[in-house]
């Protein structure tokens, strides 16, 4: 059973790295409708260059406030580009494609078995601390994609933060 599981996330991640962004997603695949608005909110909460936009990192967020993709493109000019979206979606898929596949083919039902979920709560140590808590409009943006019924209110909601 876990191979089967293993070979669906990993078929899953290589349909996404060789795939145009029209492309119809499989069972188990990481939702694309919706996806741009959840990068937008992970990379204004998660993406900062002091965080997870810096290029040594193992989950890397591109956002037009933070780590750009294109050398040419700075840090707040222009939005972020479809590539940026399409970047932080791998990046978010690829740390535990397997169990990621299960979440989403589960309908998101317990998304606590992902580590981006249970650090971004805090409910697992966190150098940054939780970017968002249980129930605030990020929790419910993330929850609502892996369900794939994307609350694209609460992640426009969840990507206003306020800097200092």
């Amino acid at each position: 059973m876990t191979r089967v599981w293993l070979a669906a996330g990993w078929t899953a991640l290589a349909a996404l790295a060789c795939s145009g962004a029209e492309a119809a997603p499989q069972a188990g695949s990481p939702p694309r409708e919706g996806w741009a608005s959840v990068s937008e909110m992970l990379g204004a909460r998660c993406g900062s260059l002091d965080c997870h936009g810096q290029s040594g990192r193992p989950l890397r967020l591109f956002h037009n406030d933070g780590l750009r993709l294109a050398d040419d493109d700075a840090p707040g000019a222009g939005a972020t580009t479809t590539d940026e979206h399409a970047a932080n979606l791998r990046a978010v898929v690829g740390l535990e494609p397997e169990l990621f596949a299960r979440v989403v083919a589960e309908g998101g039902a317990a998304p606590e078995r992902l580590t981006l979920v249970r650090k971004a709560l805090g409910l697992e140590s966190h150098k940054g601390g939780a970017p968002f808590a249980l129930g605030t409009s990020g929790d419910v943006c993330l929850r609502s994609w892996l369900a794939t019924k994307t609350d694209e209110a609460a992640c426009a909601t969840g990507a206003q933060v306020e800097r200092p």
